[in-house]
């Protein structure tokens, strides 16, 4: 449904403060975006940003500074907080600092992450998923993973072992961003374009992805902005422009108008950001799939 050149895609990307990304882009000329029957978009071909590029670039703009400093306010962690019981074994992958942990005073939480900063708590455990699942197969009441499935280059296979590692009657809470919404809205937002993400999730998607790997829906929710989402709302706001849907649908090319637009934008919700609360109606950026593993 949209293409963009790999060319032009590196350009933006070097131009965003990411560096050359054009080794974690594909040979083929162009990067396609499609729409499945489920509800899934995807790009292809994917290729999965490496530690190097998410340290760089989530450095160059204060990413994990701005995560870590509003957790508490964090939406999908209080939401999803709910649907953890008194006792419960949680295991959350991709944890970065293990920010959802404090909203979990009632159980036991071990956070999994091979790239954990040396700051990392001790809960972390520095493990890739299939690594862990090899000692870990079943043990968890709880397996929760916060906007990592659309950074992966088989998100059906991630689930899967999600899912592998939870008890019989266990919980899988997932959450990503969602689509439409102003993370989609913003023409050439490189947030969601490869290397970062790969794929977009509407709720369609998750409900698609649930029945493949064999658990039943809870809840299938859509999560309104949270603090640390303000200067998205705030860029889309501001954008004069919008991505698709449309005869011309397109969501990143290489458009001096489009180019202008983002910065303006992205500099007007910097200061917006600052001064201005986020509006309770902000919209929702995110959607949180919850689900419930078969009973042995």
């Amino acid at each position: 449904m949209h293409g963009v050149s790999t060319r032009a895609l590196a350009g933006m990307w070097r131009a965003a403060g990411a560096g050359d990304v054009s080794h974690l882009l594909p040979d083929a000329a162009q990067v396609a975006l499609y729409e499945s029957d489920t509800g899934l978009y995807f790009f292809s071909p994917r290729t999965a940003g490496d530690a190097d590029f998410y340290r760089h670039f989530y450095a160059s703009h204060g990413m994990h500074a701005a995560l870590s400093a509003d957790s508490h306010a964090r939406l999908e962690f209080v939401d999803a907080a709910r649907h953890v019981p008194a006792g419960a074994l949680v295991l959350d992958v991709g944890c970065g600092s293990a920010a959802f942990a404090e909203h979990l005073p009632q159980a036991t939480y071990r956070g999994l992450d091979p790239f954990a900063g040396p700051d990392a708590p001790p809960c972390v455990i520095r493990q890739g998923l299939a690594e862990h699942l090899l000692e870990a197969n079943g043990r968890y009441d709880v397996v929760t993973a916060f906007q990592v499935i659309e950074h992966v280059a088989d998100p059906l296979a991630f689930a899967a072992q999600l899912r592998a590692l939870l008890r019989p009657g266990g919980k899988l809470i997932l959450g990503v961003p969602l689509h439409p919404s102003p993370l989609t809205a913003i023409p050439n937002f490189l947030i969601n374009a490869p290397p970062h993400h790969l794929s977009w999730w509407t709720v369609g998607a998750l409900q698609a992805l649930a029945e493949a790997i064999g658990v039943e829906p809870v809840e299938i929710t859509k999560v309104a902005a949270s603090p640390h989402e303000a200067p998205i709302y705030w860029m889309n706001r501001f954008s004069l422009l919008r991505a698709g849907p449309g005869p011309d649908e397109r969501y990143f090319a290489h458009r001096w108008g489009w180019h202008l637009n983002l910065a303006v934008s992205y500099l007007l919700a910097r200061l917006a950001t600052r001064w201005l609360p986020l509006p309770r109606d902000g919209g929702a950026c995110n959607v949180m799939l919850v689900a419930r593993a078969p009973r042995a």
